[in-house]
């Protein structure tokens, strides 16, 4: 390692820094005043340069570069640059208008490194926390995992000079790239972009220069600008004499569109980041450690561990949590101890929680379970620090449009929540209604649809209405810039993100549909035509038959009965709808034996009757198929009664079986443990057609009286449900029928059961099980 990299007299210093470090931020802060740069060159995307005066506008932190493209493939992706206030490229920045020195980034545009695989978290720290190196120097220091290695080193000593800090964190970032070998084509592209702006930059300024960018990179940039070998060990084949020209050749096709803005940020998302995307924990914590340490309040850096420890027990006690002062003491007690059985020169995060956790929490925590303790440490270590962006911004086209969509249909959202009630039967109120589903469909925070007419289930359609609650949130103005990923307008960013969303489904010909659904909920005409190749894939590559036909029952409605969208009669949707028909005919046929699904059985075949009724002249449906398909199922020996009672009730309702066939079929499925599921699927497609004919309650009449007690008990469970699809006023038509049949024409009122039905069929059961044993041994009684 060469020593130049550590003299902060040299024409080009290197300051090495993990993204969100406070006490980098500080060190550049100081190493500014020290070197007093001419520029700072500073990790971040450069085709943000052009407008990196909007970064001095009096913004409220968090807030992020926002890079959006659209790639040939048509996949549309968005990666984020975060600052907060102890960003140390934030520092930089404000230390480069302090001190009138030049501020520039100096990093590959995202929108030329975009793939699947790159992180959309630009300053996270991936290649730091997967080294081989840091499991064994944790293990040298005694310390659990690479925050807590960097807090030891770096964060806690509120002394460590700049220096202190620059020579530690190179020889750690240096040791890290040595001992991890490979180096990732991207990250040998950035340097090279990298070292070429900082050649650019000496050859157009005569002063010095200062280089903040991530610990992994500073030592390889060094390296470029003085044509030493590389940190690593191994290097890949793509590192050869022009490593910027063969790394390029790695590089992913160049977008369609791109797009960079500033947006707001928050806390929490830095907090939730994860895996290769996380950087910096607890973004509350070193908040407050950045305040309390940050200028005349330096001194008094010991005490933010008191300060979060008197905010938590605060919370606590808001919340009707017990936190008495002995209990104070015996954190702040606890946490002295461990900061100094760790060495700590503080209380650190660590200190506080492990306190808090082994003076407060008496029960033993079980995995997956929380409690409020350290759930208020936790909650007030991540923050609540919402960014808001200063005036003069400059915002994407979207976020101007969804303004003047909002303003122009009385939509616009305010602190306070308001409801809104729209008859869409009522054109201006559709149109409101059309805009809202945009706005939730791009996920735009403030706009829930809280209830009205429920288009999937269609139960009652009488007045198609909806309930929306709208409310100006914080996330607001964030999920505005961050849907300008999907183009300019509310109308075409709405249809992007519809193709998305269908581009991610897999063989589900409902999910599909409900696409489709909400296009025509959105107003969207032309693109519903843009989706409907995907769908006919989607639909043609699903294998679930109870899919296919709830696909074919949204598209029945959206096609013949939707009076509202202007779907109905539309011939794309049409011949979806034939598309749809026709594979669940086929997987009809094919359909194995089925455990718990009889009312998706029912529905999924009444939906093709139901196709069939509505729009077979109109589309030109087999009739000739259906019926084949149907007569095929209900013959079929070997199929579940269930499915043979409706498909032979399909038939019948088609008129292609008469009341001949019923009762033959009705007797092939006699059997007691049959029956109530055949009459099950036969009245649940024909019910109607079943009360015209009074002959197949005969039937039924002769066949339940051929059964013995146990048959009949056996069967009546069944025999119950079957007979529910019948109103009260059908039930005493059917029985009139019967009584008529036997020439019986008084009545008598049965007294109403005093005990539930289950009861009184476990009481016929007794008594017939009783009775029998009776007359299984001759004694008197036995006989009815």
């Amino acid at each position: 390692m060469h020593s130049d990299i550590f003299d902060i007299k040299q024409r080009v210093v290197f300051v090495p820094v993990r993204h969100h470090s406070p006490a980098c931020a500080r060190a550049v802060q100081q190493l500014v005043r020290m070197v007093r740069p001419a520029a700072i060159l500073i990790e971040g995307p450069s085709d943000f340069n052009e407008r990196i005066d909007e970064l001095f506008l009096p913004h409220t932190l968090p807030i992020a570069i926002y890079s959006y493209i659209r790639q040939q493939d048509g996949a549309r992706r968005g990666a984020f640059y975060p600052f907060c206030a102890y960003s140390p490229e934030w520092a930089g920045l404000q230390s480069a208008r302090e001190t009138d020195a030049q501020a520039r980034f100096i990093d590959l545009p995202w929108a030329t490194l975009a793939t699947d695989r790159t992180p959309t978290h630009r300053y996270a720290d991936a290649e730091l926390r997967t080294s081989p190196y840091i499991p064994t120097l944790c293990q040298k220091l005694g310390v659990e995992n690479f925050d807590a290695l960097w807090d030891t080193l770096v964060e806690i000593d509120p002394a460590l000079s700049p220096q202190q800090l620059l020579e530690r964190v190179h020889h750690l970032c240096y040791q890290i790239r040595a001992s991890g070998g490979h180096v990732a084509a991207e990250d040998l592209r950035r340097e090279a972009f990298m070292a070429d702006e900082i050649r650019r930059t000496l050859a157009e300024t005569k002063g010095r220069l200062l280089v903040i960018t991530g610990g992994f990179h500073s030592y390889a940039l060094f390296a470029r600008l003085r044509q030493l070998p590389p940190p690593e060990i191994e290097q890949p084949a793509i590192e050869t004499a022009q490593p910027e020209a063969d790394a390029a050749s790695d590089a992913p096709a160049e977008p369609i569109e791109r797009g960079i803005a500033l947006t707001p940020y928050s806390y929490a998302q830095l907090d939730n980041l994860t895996g290769y995307e996380a950087g910096m924990p607890s973004p509350g914590f070193y908040h407050q450690v950045w305040i309390e340490r940050d200028g005349s309040n330096r001194d008094r850096g010991g005490d933010v561990y008191r300060k979060l420890l008197a905010t938590t027990v605060t919370d606590l006690r808001k919340a009707g949590q017990i936190a008495s002062t002995a209990d104070l003491i015996a954190v702040e007690t606890c946490a002295q101890a461990l900061a100094a059985l760790r060495g700590h020169a503080e209380v650190w995060r660590l200190d506080l929680i492990d306190a808090i956790t082994g003076a407060l929490i008496k029960d033993e925590l079980a995995d997956g379970v929380r409690h409020p303790f350290l759930d208020a440490i936790l909650t007030l270590f991540r923050g609540s620090q919402r960014g808001v962006l200063a005036e003069g911004t400059t915002l994407p086209p979207l976020v101007h449009d969804i303004r003047r969509m909002l303003e122009d249909h009385g939509l616009e959202p305010a602190p306070r929540e308001r409801s809104l009630r729209l008859d869409l039967s009522v054109a201006e109120e559709r149109a409101r209604s059309q805009v809202l589903h945009q706005l939730r469909v791009l996920e735009i925070p403030g706009f829930v649809r809280r209830g009205g007419s429920d288009l999937v289930a269609r139960d009652d359609l009488t007045t198609i209405w909806e309930q929306w609650s709208i409310a100006w949130t914080p996330g607001f103005d964030a999920g505005c810039i961050g849907a300008a990923i999907y183009g300019a307008t509310l109308a075409e960013a709405a249809a992007a993100r519809l193709a998305e969303l269908s581009a991610r489904i897999e063989r589900s010909a409902e999910h599909a549909a409900l696409l489709l659904l909400d296009a025509c909920l959105m107003g969207l005409d032309q693109p519903v035509a843009a989706l409907l190749d995907r769908l006919v894939a989607l639909i043609r590559e699903d294998s679930d038959f109870f899919g296919v036909a709830a696909a074919l029952g949204h598209l029945l409605y959206l096609y013949r009965y939707d009076d509202l969208l202007g779907s109905a009669g539309r011939g794309d949707i049409g011949g979806l709808l034939v598309e749809t028909f026709g594979r669940a005919l086929w997987l009809l046929e094919t359909l194995g034996q089925t455990q718990g699904r009889d009312q998706d059985l029912l529905k999924s075949i009444r939906a093709l009757i139901q196709t069939f009724e509505a729009c077979g002249a109109a589309l030109s449906l087999d009739r000739e198929n259906l019926v084949e398909v149907l007569r095929r199922s209900s013959g079929d020996d070997a199929q579940q009664p269930l499915v043979r009672g409706a498909t032979m009730g399909g038939l019948w309702t088609l008129r292609a079986a008469d009341l001949a066939q019923v009762r033959a079929d009705l007797h092939a499925c006699a059997a007691p443990e049959q029956l109530g599921d055949f009459l099950t699927g036969l009245f649940g497609l024909a019910r109607e057609t079943a009360q015209r004919h009074p002959d197949l309650v005969m039937s039924i009449d002769e066949l339940l009286m051929s059964y013995d007690d146990e048959a009949y008990l056996q069967a009546l469970p069944a025999l119950r449900l079957a007979f529910t699809f019948f109103t009260p006023r059908e039930k005493h038509y059917l029985a009139r029928t019967l009584l008529d049949a036997h020439d019986q024409t008084e009545t008598n009122v049965l007294a109403d059961l005093e005990v539930d039905t289950v009861t009184a069929t476990r009481a016929l059961a007794l008594e017939s099980w009783l009775l029998g044993e009776l007359r299984r041994y001759g004694i008197r009684g036995g006989a009815r």
